[in-house]
Parts: structure tokens; C-alpha cells; sequence
């Protein structure tokens, strides 16, 4: 409508606003990894860890400041402690240090109870204490170092009492400074140890470099700060790091050094901004040749490619002390005070980080492929998709000094390009036109005299229709259309029929039709006569909407329409004006559809209330991606899916702005261990004589009835998206996927040999080749040998022998007496025993011919509709009677009649004959009972059995009868005969008659039938 005091006002910002880039450039680093803290939630019951390594199996092991030593399977944490008291475990729980030698074991120096070796195949502990009485003993009982040199030596570097070269057996030979002479060690502290070469050792040391010559046993020293002579500052060198490409890095407590070997010169690190690093407790080279500083200040990153020095902000940098890199790329960095962060490489997804781009934002594509962004202050950026910068467009749009009120932080910006030069903006009540070339905005206002003024705000939908009206959605007062030529309003009012007042999208398609998405159900405008054609969810009707809200509507490259609703992805079909569904039985991860795009290849991008997926529409194959995959979240703005340039795709959400390019990602191929991580008896963990991991065989008594297996692959990136499967040979020749699980029981089994198989899928979901294989032995019971049933068989024989024999002689004489009568007499018992044997022989073979002519079917051999009259009346009184759950299925082929008229009635009794055989194989219980009900109808009763065992078995039926691939070219429904099928469970405790379960099962069929057939329809 048109008004007669119509106000619309235009605000030209005074001056043009000049492009500014912002200084803020997302961090490198914040987009190539994503954080984790793991605490003692996660089972790690130390914090102050000084040291991790990776065993050969793959294990990660964890040296503590008080609390021994913990190892760590990805699921759970095992913990090595002292108790003071063994000779056999761990010395001293404070056992900080720790290395792998070159043969798999693990050294263990600790602070106050030597060194200790550990051999993980078989968990027995070495110990090397200081003895005063020993001069080969090792010198010091607080072990600062480990290293296991290119010749193979293992070195020990101690607190207080110099180098350690171990010689085997119990002996060690001392390097320590000595007092006046200038070529020994310069400082009995040692921090650590690396090669030179293969005659030499660089040494770290409380007072500068040393570099050690194993030939001559001479010392040459080197302090990055000569001036200071005491062992404090620069000249306290904590770590040594030799690099791939030989460069030598020292970590003091002024920070990290390069050490110039031609020319023993250090030189200083620090930031971009001369920021010293603080004092370095740690450092390494990741698989990139990245290195990595771990000091007082924080975490610290420093390409290969560049000299610079980044801070790699985390939540807490103070007390970090240890930073290390296992098999797959995953970062692990100790804080002594909070946990142990996971820092995990990120293959796909990015965020912009700025703090102007406060949520929620509203985001859109211009024609050059960037993305423009408005703020929820309604601020106007532009993300340069290429440069990766962001321009400054325009401060906020709607505010205060533009006579704008109120607070909007909470309504998300929504806009729409005009395909030119400019967008149109709008949020709560306001609208507004930015214009590209000019740098201005058009303020348009909504007038105060109008009927309804007040009802103009909360904006939910824009859009332009091809007569260059701006269409207007709301949330609770339908659609506005404003008219820039004549600069009206017109409110689109109840007549028209719109299905909902709460306009949530409006889209317009390639053909230019208009189409809104509302709080319950989707609408096309019919430009012609004026008013909206409604599609909505209808239960009772197949190919309905599926889902009332819609979240979203897109057009795919191939022209299809797609919409978004809380209940699952509806592809439009124009011909039948149906839609398909796509769901969680296609592998989406939830119904909830938040927005939709495509990518170049053709496959669509969704996102939702559980992560992102991709979904091809040709294969129906889904791929889901989670905050393993790198999301920083799961949830996202309705709507808020914009393709950009260089095949990247962005998202809103309350984290912000987030991108993420739909080119293949390099997946993970890496192949990791699986290894037994537990194992009980009886409900209880047992101790195994062998380490865990390393089990190969266990061996079971008869009286073991009932154990389980916990297993771990060890790929740490993302431990509970492993998915597992497993088969017990000599059992089940079958794999069993188990999901995300890792235990796997078994009772009851008989005596004899099992060998167990896991496999595991990695982290990138790839099955991986590497199989956990234990063989199970389980020795039979006493009674149940081979030599107990040699013994019945020996024991009957003579028993039976003994019995013949004494009766026999007893009774002789009795017997020759009476021979004459017994044989007359056994004539005669033999005359009449063969006739009565042939008269009952007679009578059982008609009783069953009876019994098969009344209760079977002739045609499929199944069970009639006699007999399950009969047998469903005496279930029921069972069901009373013993209180058991009682299921009934009614199963119904398909477009039967379709298959007769067209294949005719002999392919139909073959077609009948074959479903009723898959009947037989798959519901094979003896108390179940397989009928046929009538024509193409089977009933199936299953006496005690569950709704999920029911479930099972309808679910099973259903897929087999399709995998019998009988052709059916006139089904609507497959390509093969299909199954309908309704089920229904009667409870323990509920009353039931043969009418009232047959009725709710046949209305189950029903509605599955209204449900699009070839599905298992549960009765409520």
C-alpha cells in the first residue's frame, strides 16, 4: 500500500569514506592448528611433566616432577608410581626425565632415585643407584639428562656431579669438571646432550657450551655472554637443539641462541617486535622444520622458511616447560599449573580474526568473489579472499548519531547485493543502501505514521525481485516491499496467503521466482495472480516438505532447489512438486539444517547444529566434519553459507567469521599400532606377567567364563573418533563394527583355540592395514577332555559288559526252562507288535499330512492364517501367563499387484515363493512362527522378544529382501522388490487380545507405507 504521509528521509555520510585496511591479519598460526587442554578429567594426575617420548609401539610416556611416570594409550593413562617398598618398579616417583634408546627401552632419570632403566616388553625395572663404595657407580642419584649417542653409548648428565658414560651392567665411567684445569667440563650441571659428530658431544651446562671430545676427553667452552663470568643468565644453557639442516640452537635463560660453529659466535632470538622469548625451558624441530621455543613467556614458532619468531598464543603461557612432537604430527606443550596441551595440525578450517567483527555477522558475496561482512555494531568490511586482508567499508550504519536506538548486538545483519554497485543492509528496523563506488549510505526509514510502523523490525530476509523491489522479511510480521523508485512501503498482508508470519529466508531463484521460507513451511510467490503457493510438512502425505521451519533455501548450479529445515535437507522436484528427503539415515550427523551451498565439483556444503557436511548428490555419500576435523565449533547462523573465490566457502556463526576452502584435503594415510591396553577376568583387571602392549597370547581356565579386551590405536589426534571392528576366529569368521568403542566381551566360550583381530580407522577415518592379532587359548573343564571322555567311554563299555555278563547266568537256567513258552510267546508279541506298529505308523503319517493340509500354506510352505490365528491366541496367554515381551510383525511386498499385472501370476507365485524362503533364513528362531497372512501379506510372531530385538529383526528382513534383487520395474518405490513392514511390542506388563495387536501392527504397516515404503514402521 501506498501512504498519504509518507516519510523516507536519505543520509549522505558527509565526505567519502576512504578504504582502511585493517591492521589485524589473521594469526598463521591460530589457522594451521587447533588446542586441546587434556587435565586430570582426561586421567593425567600430573601436571609438572619435564619430558615426553614416544615408545616403539607408539605409546606416549610422561616424566612428572612428583608423580612417576605416565604412559598414555590415547583412551587412558596408566601410571608407573614408587612405592618405596618394591625393588622391582619405579625407584623415585620424582622422574622427570626420560629418553628411548635405540633398542626400545626407556631410560628414566630421576631426581633423587638415580637412573632406571624399563624394558617395556616385559615391564621389569633396572635400577642405577649412587654407591659410595663403588667408584663405577653412577656419580649422582639425581639424573638432569639423557642421550644415547651416534656410536651407541648412553650418556647421564647429572645435578651436581658431571657426565655419565654408561659401560654396561651396573658400571659407569665419570666426566666431571675439575678444578685448574681448563679443557674439563666447565659445570658439574648438566642440562643436556647432543651429537656433533661421531667424536663429539656438545654439552649444556650451568656455565655455557661445552663441546666435548671423546677421543682426548677434552673440554672446549663457549658463553654466549663472556662478560658474566657465573653460571646465571645467558651463560645457563637449559636445552641444545640440533636441527635437520646441522644449525645448533641453544636455550639460556635469556632466551634462545644460534650457535655459529665456524665461527663460535651466538646470536640472539626475539620477536618481530624485539620481544626476548624469556628464559627457554624447551625446544624442537616438528616435521616441517619448524622449531618450536617453549620458555617462561609462552609458546613460540619460528618457520623454516623465515627467521622470524611468532608467539603461538594459548590460554594460559605461563609455566609452560615442555613441548614434543609425536608420529602423528601432534603437538603436546606441558603447563605445569593448568594440563597438557594437544596442538593438532588443521588441514581445512580458518577463522578471521579480528575484534570489529563482532557476532553475529552478517555475511554475502560480491560480484568479484570477496566476501562482505557486516557487523552486529553494522560496521561494512570487505575480506579480501585472495589477499587475505580486511577493508574497512564503512563504520556502523545504524547508529545512535543516525538516529538509530536501541540495542541490536543481538539481531545478525542481513544483506543482499544488487548484483551492481551496491548492497542493501538490514537489521532490527533499520535499512540502508551502501553504494561500492561512492562510499555512501542511503538511509531508509520506515514511516512513524504508518499503521504499521511498529510492527516494521526485527529483520529477518532480503532479497530483490526482478522488478528492483526490495522484498523484506520479518520475524514475527511477514513481508514488506519497498519500492527505491517511488520510495514506498507496502506491507504484504494475511489475503495473500503466506503460511507464516515469521519470514526466516527469501530467495530468488535462477527463473527469478520468489521464494520465502517461513516458521512452518516454505511458499512460492505467483507473481500472475498475486498470491503464494504453500507447500508444508504433511504426515499423511508422501513427498511433503519435510520439516516446518526453514532454515534456508539455495539453488544448486544443476538447478535444483534445495531446502533447509530443522528436520532434514528437502530437494524440490517441480514436476511432482515433491521433495526428497535427506536425513540422518543418509549419514547427515543431525536433522537440524542450518544453511546450504555447492562447490565447483557439484556437491553440496551444509552446515548445522553438529559441524559441517558435504554431501554428493549423485553418490548420497556424506562426509561430516567435526572439531576433530579443526571446526572451531559446531553450531552455526541459520542462512550463513556464502561461496566465495578460490573455491572457499564462509560461515557465520557466534564465533565469528570462519573459512574453509572446498578443494580435497591431504588426508591423514599415516598407519598406527593398535595395542591391548587391558584386560579383565570376571568383571576384575588382571595383571598380566607381559606388559599389555605387548601381549601376544593369554591363556584361559574353563572357570573364566566371562572377559573382556580393552585395545587402543595410537593415533593421538583424535582418540574417540576411532572407529573399531573386530572378529574372534574359531568363533565368528565375521568382522563386528563396534563405532567408537574399545572394549569387546566374551562369555561362556567353549575350550579350545581363538585368535582375536582388531582393526581401527585413524584419524582421518582410513581403516588402516595394521591389525592387533592375541591368541586366546582356553583349556577345556576336567570332565570335558580328551582323556575324561576316553575314560566314559571305557567305564560304560565295562559297566555294560559286567551287567550282561552276571545277568546272563542268572538267568539261564529260568530261560532254557521257559524257552519253549518264551519263543511262542515272542512269535505271537512280534505278530502283534508289527501289526500295531503298522496301524500307528499309518495313523502318525495321516495326522501329519492333516496337520500340514490345515496349517501350511501350499504355496510358500510358510505357516497359514489358521495357524496364526491358533498360535497367536495361545502366544498371547503365554505373554500373560510368564509376563514377556511379545512382538508381531506385519510385512507387506510392495506394488505386488504392479509385479503381477506386469511379470503375470506365474512370476508372481516364484516372486511370493522367494520372499517367504528369505523369511525362513532370516527369522529362523524355533519358537518364532512365519505366516502368511494373505495374498502379498506375512505376519511373523516373536514370542519374548524386545522392541530393539523386534526392530533387529524387521530391519534385517527388510534389507534382505531387497538384496534378493527380484526385478520390479513398476515399483515407484526401487528398482527390486521391496518390504513394508510394521512392528508392534506388547510389554511385559501389558494387556493385549489377538485384534488389538494386529490392528496396531497393520496401522504401523500403513503408515510406513505412507512413509514411502521399503521401511521397518514402528507402532507407538
Amino acid at each position: 500500500m501506498f501512504f498519504n504521509k509518507f516519510t523516507c528521509f536519505i543520509i549522505f555520510l558527509t565526505g567519502i569514506i576512504l578504504p582502511a585496511f585493517s591492521n589485524e591479519r589473521p594469526s598463521q598460526l591460530t589457522n594451521e592448528y587447533s588446542v586441546e587442554m587434556l587435565t586430570a578429567e582426561d586421567g593425567f594426575v600430573a601436571s609438572e611433566i619435564y619430558s615426553i617420548i614416544q615408545d616403539t609401539q607408539g605409546l606416549l610416556w610422561f616424566g612428572t616432577g612428583e608423580n612417576g611416570v605416565m604412559c598414555y594409550d590415547g583412551r587412558k593413562v596408566t601410571l608407573f608410581e614408587s612405592d618405596g617398598i618394591s625393588t622391582t618398579g619405579l625407584s623415585h616417583n620424582y622422574a622427570g626425565n626420560l629418553m628411548l634408546d635405540r633398542e626400545g627401552k626407556i631410560w628414566i632419570g630421576t631426581w633423587g632415585g638415580g637412573a632406571n632403566l624399563y624394558d617395556p616388553t616385559t615391564g621389569e625395572f633396572k635400577y642405577f643407584i649412587h654407591d659410595v663404595k663403588r667408584a663405577d657407580s653412577i656419580s649422582s642419584n639425581r639424573i638432569q639428562s639423557l642421550y644415547h649417542d651416534q656410536e651407541g653409548t648412553i650418556w647421564l648428565g647429572s645435578y651436581e656431579h658431571g657426565l655419565n658414560k654408561y659401560l654396561g651392567g651396573n658400571s659407569f665411567e665419570h666426566v666431571q669438571k675439575v678444578e685448574g684445569t681448563e679443557s674439563s667440563l666447565s659445570h658439574n650441571r648438566i642440562w643436556d646432550i647432543e651429537d656433533n659428530d661421531s667424536d663429539s658431544l656438545w654439552i649444556a651446562t650451568s656455565f655455557g657450551l661445552n663441546l666435548y671430545n671423546k677421543r682426548n676427553h677434552t673440554f672446549s667452552h663457549f658463553l654466549p655472554d663472556p662478560e658474566n663470568l657465573t653460571p646465571t643468565g645467558a651463560n645457563e644453557i637449559r636445552s641444545i637443539l640440533k636441527t635437520s639442516k646441522n644449525k645448533i640452537y641453544v636455550g639460556t635463560q635469556k632466551g634462545p641462541f644460534i650457535f655459529d660453529k665456524v665461527n663460535s659466535t651466538f646470536s640472539s632470538l626475539e620477536t618481530l617486535i624485539d620481544q626476548n622469548l624469556g628464559q627457554v625451558n624447551s625446544m624442537i624441530e616438528d616435521h616441517k622444520g619448524n622449531i618450536w621455543f617453549v620458555t617462561s613467556k609462552g609458546l613460540f614458532h619460528q618457520l623454516h622458511s623465515s627467521s622470524h619468531i611468532e608467539k603461538f598464543e594459548l590460554e594460559y603461557s605461563h609455566g609452560l616447560r615442555i613441548a614434543f612432537e609425536d608420529s602423528s604430527r601432534t603437538l603436546w606443550v606441558t603447563n605445569e599449573n593448568h594440563g597438557i596441551y594437544k596442538i593438532i595440525p588443521k588441514r581445512k578450517f580458518k577463522t578471521i580474526n579480528s575484534n570489529n567483527l563482532t557476532a553475529p555477522n552478517g555475511i554475502t558475496a560480491d560480484p568479484n568473489g570477496d566476501v562482505l561482512i557486516a557487523s552486529s555494531l553494522s560496521a561494512l568490511y570487505k575480506w579480501h579472499v585472495s589477499s587475505q586482508k580486511l577493508e574497512t567499508l564503512s563504520p556502523n550504519i545504524f547508529s545512535n548519531e543516525n538516529s538509530y536506538e536501541g540495542n541490536r548486538l543481538f539481531d545478525k545483519p542481513i544483506m543482499v547485493s544488487d548484483g551492481v554497485n551496491s548492497i542493501w543492509l538490514g537489521q532490527d528496523d533499520g535499512l540502508a543502501k551502501f553504494n561500492f563506488i561512492t562510499k555512501q549510505v542511503q538511509l531508509v526509514k520506515y514511516p512513524p505514521s504508518d499503521p504499521h510502523y511498529k510492527q516494521f523490525r526485527e529483520i529477518r530476509a532480503l532479497n530483490i525481485d526482478r522488478h528492483g523491489i526490495i522484498w523484506i522479511g520479518t520475524y514475527k510480521n511477514g513481508i514488506y516491499h519497498y519500492n527505491p523508485s517511488t520510495n514506498s512501503f507496502t506491507h504484504l498482508d494475511d489475503a495473500l496467503g503466506l503460511s507464516h508470519p515469521e519470514v526466516l529466508k527469501i530467495y530468488k531463484d535462477n527463473e527469478q521466482k520468489i521464494w520465502v521460507g517461513t516458521g512452518d513451511g516454505l511458499n512460492l510467490w505467483d507473481e500472475e495472480n498475486q498470491k503464494f503457493t504453500i507447500f508444508k510438512h504433511d504426515i499423511n502425505k508422501t513427498g511433503s516438505l519435510l520439516g516446518k521451519i526453514v532454515q534456508d533455501i539455495y539453488q544448486s548450479q544443476d538447478g535444483k532447489l534445495w531446502i533447509a529445515t530443522q528436520k532434514g535437507l528437502n530437494l524440490y522436484t517441480s514436476k511432482t512438486k515433491t521433495f526428497k528427503h535427506f536425513g540422518k539415515k543418509n549419514g547427515l550427523p543431525t536433522s537440524l539444517i542450518r544453511a546450504i551451498t555447492d562447490d565447483n565439483n557439484g556437491n553440496l556444503w551444509l552446515t548445522t547444529n553438529k559441524g559441517i557436511s558435504k554431501l554428493n548428490p549423485q553418490t548420497e555419500e556424506v562426509t561430516n566434519f567435526d572439531r576433530y576435523s579443526g571446526l572451531l565449533g559446531l553450531n552455526y547462523y541459520p542462512g550463513s553459507l556464502v561461496k566465495a573465490a578460490n573455491e572457499t566457502l564462509f560461515t557465520s556463526s557466534q564465533r565469528g567469521v570462519e573459512f574453509f576452502s572446498t578443494s580435497p584435503i591431504e588426508t591423514n594415510d599415516h598407519e598406527f599400532n593398535i595395542v591391548l591396553t587391558g584386560f579383565n577376568k570376571m568383571g576384575k583387571p588382571v595383571k598380566l606377567d607381559t606388559p599389555h602392549a605387548y601381549i601376544s597370547e593369554i591363556q584361559l581356565s574353563y572357570l573364566d567364563y566371562f572377559f573382556s579386551f580393552e585395545f587402543s590405536v595410537l593415533d593421538f589426534v583424535s582418540p574417540t573418533k576411532n572407529m573399531y571392528a573386530y572378529k574372534l576366529e574359531g568363533y565368528d569368521e565375521n568382522w563386528i563394527d563396534m563405532g567408537n568403542r574399545n572394549i569387546v566381551s566374551f562369555n561362556n566360550l567353549d575350550g579350545g583355540t581363538y585368535k582375536l583381530l582388531v582393526k581401527a580407522t585413524n584419524s582421518s577415518g582410513k581403516w588402516g592395514k595394521k591389525i592387533l592379532s592375541i591368541d586366546l587359548v582356553v583349556s577345556p573343564p576336567p570332565w570335558k577332555t580328551w582323556w575324561a571322555y576316553s575314560l566314559y567311554v571305557l567305564v560304560s563299555i565295562l559297566t555294560i559288559f559286567i551287567f550282561i555278563y552276571f545277568r546272563t547266568r542268572l538267568q539261564q537256567k529260568e530261560i532254557d526252562r521257559q524257552k519253549k513258552f518264551v519263543v511262542a510267546l515272542e512269535e505271537q508279541v512280534m505278530e502283534k507288535t508289527a501289526s500295531l506298529n503298522a496301524q500307528a505308523k499309518d495313523l502318525i503319517a495321516v495326522n501329519k499330512q492333516l496337520e500340514i493340509l490345515t496349517y501350511q500354506d501350499g504355496l510358500t510352505g510358510l505357516y497359514n492364517r489358521r495357524y496364526f490365528d491358533k498360535r497367536l491366541t495361545e502366544e498371547i496367554s503365554r505373554h500373560r501367563r510368564q509376563k514377556q515381551p511379545l512382538s508381531l510383525i506385519i510385512a507387506d511386498i510392495d506394488h505386488f499387484k504392479l509385479f503381477n499385472d506386469f511379470y503375470g501370476h506365474q512370476k508372481g507365485d516364484e516372486c511370493l515363493k522367494q520372499v517367504a524362503q528369505c523369511i525362513i533364513e532370516n527369522v529362523a528362531r524355533i519358537t518364532d512362527a512365519n505366516c502368511r497372512y494373505g495374498g502379498e501379506e506375512f505376519a511373523i510372531i516373536l514370542p519374548n522378544t524386545s522392541i530393539a530385538e523386534s526392530t533387529l529383526v524387521a530391519e534385517r528382513l527388510c534389507s534382505a529382501v531387497e538384496n534378493l534383487k527380484i526385478v520390479h520395474e513398476k515399483s515407484i518405490t526401487s528398482a527390486f522388490i521391496t518390504l513394508t513392514l510394521g512392528v508392534v511390542t506388547v510389554s511385559q506388563a501389558q494387556k493385549t487380545s489377538v485384534d488389538s495387536i494386529v490392528l496396531s501392527a497393520d496401522k504401523a504397516l500403513y503408515l510406513g507405507k505412507s512413509n514411502g515404503r521399503n521401511n521397518v514402521t514402528r507402532a507407538e
